[in-house]
């Protein structure tokens, strides 16, 4: 809980400036969109890679957590600086894959506890992490406020990086002993796929109102850069306090939650005046905070070795799910549209098939199974049909090579014998 209330300063600032950043130094949204989908998708082939080599990272895990957590918060400080050296696209989709180990590792650590203490650690890192949130979002805004030119970001993001160090340092200090997850039954992985699949949906549509929000404020709407952090500093003041309001609730009342979130990307694109949508932002965070704390309350429970690293997964994923339909769509209207979709087919699937939100638990039980058969009978028919592509690929380079070849053999041999 320490490294989270440490790292918070950290996130707020490298996250919620990095859109701002890009939007003023000439990326337009589509621009920003395309950087981040190439990062996701990147960072989703480590996330596979990750998953893949699980046990060797879970016998590793604090050497392991601590490499990843550093040279995620040495790349991210580096994002402005990279822009003179014009590399910056290689150092954002560096600092984007080294949160996929990190966040699987932590992941790991938080559920290997007990139920009870693994949800009571998940609200509580949420509600510490957000309190420091709060000083990155006051000092950004003061900077952006204050500072004229291109030094401020350079300032910002080397303060963040520094500060985000000592979240590193703490977690050093941290005991992080064997960790006690094992398989799950087949019942239990029925739920985590349907909740992993829920999970998709809304951070899909997160990410696509994450990334383009702020740009539209900017580019679109005409507002300064400190306006745009003041819309991240209210996201963050009620991020402080939405984790313990829903933190123990009633599963079916995170139904609230969703229906509210569906809300915010129409009311996004109908408003143009910059003002109303710091009321937005307060809406946001509390019902994504509320969405979110459901995925990992219910993953939670479940406590099997492979959750945490597809819950990361799933992060890296969705977010690549939202690029490629913001760059499908191509415009900030559609992108709004496709949020709200999004989540309204989220909504759908926790009520047809998440047994503790579903009206119907019966007919939940069903649906779940049945999209489960049919997820896990796609996901081997996808699986198998890469690999053999991928061989199929390479037996013809290998047999193109091998015709360039000869070709070049026989030309030498003709010439030759002239």
């Amino acid at each position: 809980m320490l490294e989270a209330l440490t790292a918070g300063f950290y996130v707020n600032i490298t996250r919620s400036l990095a859109p701002i950043f890009l939007a003023v130094i000439g990326y337009t949204i589509v621009d920003i969109v395309k950087l981040n989908a190439t990062a996701y998708l990147f960072a989703t082939v480590l996330s596979y890679v990750v998953y893949t080599y699980r046990e060797k990272f879970i016998r590793n895990i604090k050497k392991f957590l601590l490499t990843f957590h550093a040279l995620e918060r040495l790349f991210w400080g580096l994002i402005p600086i990279s822009y003179y050296f014009n590399v910056l696209p290689i150092v954002y989709t560096l600092a984007i894959c080294f949160t996929v180990p990190t966040s699987a590792l932590i992941n790991v650590a938080i559920f290997s506890l007990d139920k009870r203490t693994a949800k009571k650690t998940l609200a509580l890192r949420a509600s510490l992490g957000s309190f420091s949130n709060i000083l990155g979002s006051i000092i950004s805004f003061i900077v952006l406020y204050i500072l004229i030119g291109f030094e401020k970001y350079i300032l910002l993001y080397a303060l963040s990086s520094a500060v985000g160090f000592i979240s590193t340092v703490v977690l050093a200090f941290a005991n992080i002993g064997r960790i006690g997850l094992g398989d799950v039954e087949e019942e239990a992985k029925i739920k985590y796929v349907n909740v992993l699949l829920f999970f998709i949906l809304v951070t899909a549509s997160s990410a696509l109102i994450g990334s383009t929000w702020t740009p539209h404020l900017v580019r679109d709407l005409g507002a300064k850069d400190y306006f745009a952090m003041a819309v991240s500093f209210l996201q963050t003041a009620t991020s402080i306090f939405a984790p313990l309001f829903w933190s123990g609730r009633n599963y079916r009342t995170y139904r609230i939650a969703i229906i509210l979130s569906s809300i915010i990307p129409p009311a996004i694109y109908i408003i143009k005046n910059p003002i109303p949508h710091l009321a937005l932002a307060v809406f946001y965070a509390f019902s994504f905070n509320g969405v979110n704390m459901l995925s990992s309350f219910m993953c939670a429970e479940i406590r099997g070795k492979d959750v945490p690293f597809l819950l990361t997964a799933s992060t890296s994923f969705s977010q690549l799910l939202g690029m490629i339909l913001a760059i499908l769509t191509g415009s900030f209207t559609l992108m709004m549209i496709s949020a709200t979709a999004l989540l309204l087919l989220a909504l759908t699937l926790s009520l047809l098939t998440i047994p503790e939100i579903s009206i119907d638990v019966e007919r939940a039980r069903v649906y779940s199974r049945i999209v489960y058969d049919v997820t896990i009978s796609g996901y081997s028919f996808s699986t198998t049909l890469a690999k053999e592509t991928t061989l199929l690929a390479l037996r013809l380079t290998a047999l193109a090579f091998a015709i360039m070849l000869i070709t070049f053999i026989y030309r030498v041999i003709y010439y030759l014998s002239l």
